[in-house]
């Protein structure tokens, strides 16, 4: 029976370097005839589609072959696709399951995203709308691979470490993707970014995943540095160079030799020091202060700033030279407020960790604070969302996090939130009434962090415009955005 159901159907588009295979599983025959369609007129991969029509055809062939990404119906003839979803979450997590309805719930979608399903669409699906799922998710898969030697990396570090590989949004994702394929080289890498988005543990997560790792990960931080000892500092300074220099000193440069310098808020560097930065970068030799004599060096260099050094090139206050001297490798850490979808993650993530640490018994956090997280802008970014939880931790009253547990600037002010209107509500809320008063909250943050532009919203959402304008309709948003 189930060999009959089977059926196997090379897509053939412009060649990539990689050939993804996708497994349709559907029951309606025109549903798996579009995705076959979608899949063939694809320009962007070369696929081959694997279809089955039921829950026992659909895991058979999971069995027999790999497959890069699945798709599935929620209700099949002989089961549900939650059963397929919750095989390959045993079996090989990180292959996307995206299910595919006729029937829109917020509770469905809720379930399947618990149970491990990395999306949920709403038929009748068009072969534009099937092309653009099918390509994120091997987009999302491609880089979350070349990542993973990072995200190993990472688990050894403490204070960022919950805080990136609980990322699900798609431009730390996209970091990720950058930083793990860059770690093997040696070129030159600037990472740019707010304070508090993790720039340096993504640095010593990439020196950690590289062929350097033994070697020494030497950080200087030019912030902390007076003008005058930043030289000496870098390069290192020749006894008698000054008063008080007895003996001679390495610099950052020499001591990093062999492993990677980690040049912090490089921005801060006076212009008459990058000169002789530029000049140690472009002939790996460093000239110590007060010696006439040069000393060569062998590190993987990494700079970092909060500022803005192409504004800085424009200014005037940066050699612009330096600058793309610098940037062979250029990545961004997005704020906290473009990575909305992380916050709830990072929140669990955070809850866990300083519970353990303090000696606490912290079974969640109320929606009503929840939603409050969700709507705050962090302008300390993600080392200000640890530090709230932290506090939130130590000094709350009761097993749960409440409204009232949060700092002051987070405890929603006098703004009503769709949750206040549910707190005045008699009876226990239902499930959809939670997860509707949730999602209010999420796409209504994301629309004021966009200004109402509801294309960024839906690309920061990953979610497609048209299902953020049905779900606007639905949650009865678009009057009031």
């Amino acid at each position: 029976m189930g060999s009959r159901r089977r059926r196997f159907v090379r897509a053939r588009g412009m060649l990539h370097s990689m050939a993804y295979t996708v497994l349709a599983v559907d029951d309606d025959p025109i549903q798996l005839q579009l995705i076959a369609t979608a899949c063939a007129t694809l320009e962007q991969a070369q696929v081959e589609l694997v279809q089955a029509e039921t829950v026992i055809d659909g895991i058979a062939l999971c069995e027999e072959r790999p497959v890069d990404l699945v798709l599935v119906d929620h209700f099949l003839t002989d089961g549900s696709g939650m059963q397929i979803v919750e095989h390959m979450q045993a079996r090989n997590p990180d292959i996307p399951v995206i299910v595919m309805t006729a029937h829109e719930s917020v509770e469905h979608a809720v379930q399947f995203l618990q149970r491990g399903a990395d999306d949920y669409v709403v038929k009748p699906l068009k072969g534009s709308d099937i092309r653009r799922v099918v390509l994120r998710s091997f987009q999302r898969s491609r880089e979350l691979r070349e990542g993973v030697s990072l995200q190993r990396a990472m688990s050894s570090e403490g204070e960022f470490r919950q805080a990136l590989l609980h990322s699900l949004s798609d431009p730390m994702r996209a970091t990720l993707s950058v930083l793990g394929r860059a770690a093997d080289g040696t070129a030159n890498v600037l990472i740019e970014g707010e304070s508090g988005t993790g720039k340096e543990v993504l640095a010593r997560a990439m020196h950690t995943a590289g062929p350097r790792a033994a070697a020494p990960f030497v950080v200087v931080n030019c912030a902390a540095l007076p003008e005058s000892l930043i030289e000496a500092e870098l390069f290192g300074v020749k006894r008698g160079a000054y008063t008080g220099a007895h003996t001679d000193r390495r610099g950052r440069f020499e001591e990093a030799h062999g492993g990677t310098l980690l040049i912090d808020e490089v921005g801060e560097i006076p212009l008459s020091v990058q000169v002789k930065l530029l000049r140690a970068l472009q002939f790996k030799r460093v000239e110590p202060v007060g010696s006439n004599e040069s000393v060569p060096f062998d590190a993987r260099i990494v700079a970092a700033t909060n500022r803005s050094l192409k504004q800085m090139v424009d200014q005037g206050q940066f050699r612009e030279d330096l600058y793309y001297r610098l940037r062979v490798i250029a990545v961004r850490v997005p704020p906290l407020r473009e990575r909305k979808t992380d916050i709830p993650l990072l929140i669990d993530s955070f809850l866990e960790r300083f519970a353990l640490e303090n000696n606490r018994t912290i079974e969640g956090i109320s929606q009503e604070a929840r939603q409050c997280l969700m709507r705050y802008s962090y302008p300390g970014n993600v080392r200000e969302l640890e530090n709230i939880i932290e506090r939130c931790v130590v000094l709350a009253r009761d097993t749960v996090l409440r409204r009232a547990d949060l700092p002051a600037e987070l405890s929603c002010g006098g703004n009503e939130s769709h949750w206040d209107s549910y707190e005045r509500h008699e009876g226990p809320l239902s499930l959809d009434e939670q997860m509707n008063a949730y999602e209010r909250e999420i796409i209504h943050a994301m629309l004021s962090e966009t200004e109402g532009n509801q294309s960024e919203a839906a690309r920061r959402l990953g979610i497609g415009e048209r299902k953020l304008r049905s779900r606007l309709e639905r949650l009865g948003l678009r009057r009031s955005t």
